[in-house]
């Protein structure tokens, strides 16, 4: 394998700029070359793989395990998607790391975006102004919802009319599944409300969707008692702190008490006044607020996006039937997270 990266513009089969570098770059590490990442590298990354629909931990392994030519990387990356990736993302992406303005089509899609009747009210965006977080009622059809939550029984194997089966194995890591690529959790991903949420909340239409997990989190028993996560963060804790985005698309309808998703709600506001505030040599991450967070029930189809500085998390799902969710979330080509962990 080689240990000389590929240049940003080197391209394959597929055309897409940086995907070899990425290759390169990652076998590279494999055959211990690490290289330092900066933020600029990492923000390409993610955009890279986002806007091939490809999640970061999945696409790692594969190229961990296999050491795959680049010709069988970009393989595996059709295999992802039918055969046929998207021209028009594809133009974005190449626009994006070759400094050159948007295809006219895309323009013209993300003006539309723009221009699209608010799907927030004035009232929402006070209440996440407030409180960090806002419900999108109805962001998928409910029918949509359900065909997605009927592939998630699918690809477990189990049946919601049988909960014997629900505990034969393990979901994955804890209650997050690697399912990402079926049709209806790309459909979801589409969802014009979702993204105009999200374009009302950013204040920009030009947004990139992220390609994350699902989740089942089915009634604690004696044996299986909750596994989490609970509450906790995504985003460092290290100044500079920056807005930023996460969310969950309910699958299911789900009451409070059925493992519902729950936050602190208004932590956004006071973060930084609570973290001077701790004792020196406090983990921030340690401290426990349970009793300051509130679940958050909605119905199948209802999204619900948070501030990600909110201390959010599972809940123990103490209902009859599972939590299911697909979490989501879109973000700006400006935003930088902070690589310095706290």
């Amino acid at each position: 394998m080689p240990h000389q990266l590929a240049s940003l513009e080197e391209t394959g089969e597929l055309g897409v700029q940086h995907l070899k570098r990425f290759w390169s770059q990652t076998l590279a590490a494999r055959n211990g070359t690490f290289i330092e990442p900066t933020a600029k590298d990492w923000r390409l990354d993610n955009l890279l793989l986002n806007g091939l629909g490809l999640p970061l931990e999945e696409t790692l392994q594969y190229l961990g395990n296999f050491a795959p030519s680049f010709a069988e990387f970009e393989r595996w990356v059709l295999s992802k998607h039918d055969g046929q990736l998207d021209p028009l993302q594809v133009a974005r992406l190449n626009s994006l790391f070759s400094g050159r303005p948007y295809p006219g089509e895309l323009q013209q899609h993300l003006r539309a975006v723009e221009q699209a009747p608010d799907v927030l009210s004035a009232e929402d965006l006070a209440f996440w102004d407030e409180h960090g977080y806002v419900i999108l009622r109805g962001a998928i059809p409910k029918e949509q919802a359900r065909a997605t939550e009927q592939a998630v029984w699918e690809a477990l194997g189990m049946k919601p009319e049988a909960p014997a089966t629900w505990y034969q194995k393990p979901i994955g890591k804890g209650i997050m599944m690697e399912f990402y690529h079926h049709p209806t959790l790309r459909a979801n991903r589409q969802s014009a409300r979702i993204h105009k949420a999200f374009a009302q909340l950013w204040q920009t239409a030009d947004l990139w969707m992220t390609t994350d997990r699902t989740s089942f989190n089915p009634p604690e028993t004696p044996k299986l008692p909750f596994q989490g996560p609970r509450l906790h963060w995504d985003m460092s804790l290290e100044p500079p702190f920056r807005f930023g985005t996460q969310g969950l698309l309910y699958l299911c309808d789900t009451p409070a008490e059925q493992g519902a998703f729950c936050c602190v709600p208004g932590f956004h506001r006071t973060l930084p006044a609570w973290l001077a505030s701790l004792p020196p040599g406090t983990d921030p991450r340690q401290v426990n607020l349970d009793a300051q967070a509130v679940p958050i029930a909605a119905e199948a189809g209802d999204f619900v996006i948070w501030h990600h500085a909110l201390p959010h998390g599972s809940s123990p799902n103490r209902g009859r039937y599972p939590r299911i969710v697909q979490y989501l979330n879109m973000y700006p080509v400006e935003f930088k997270e902070n690589l310095a962990w706290l």
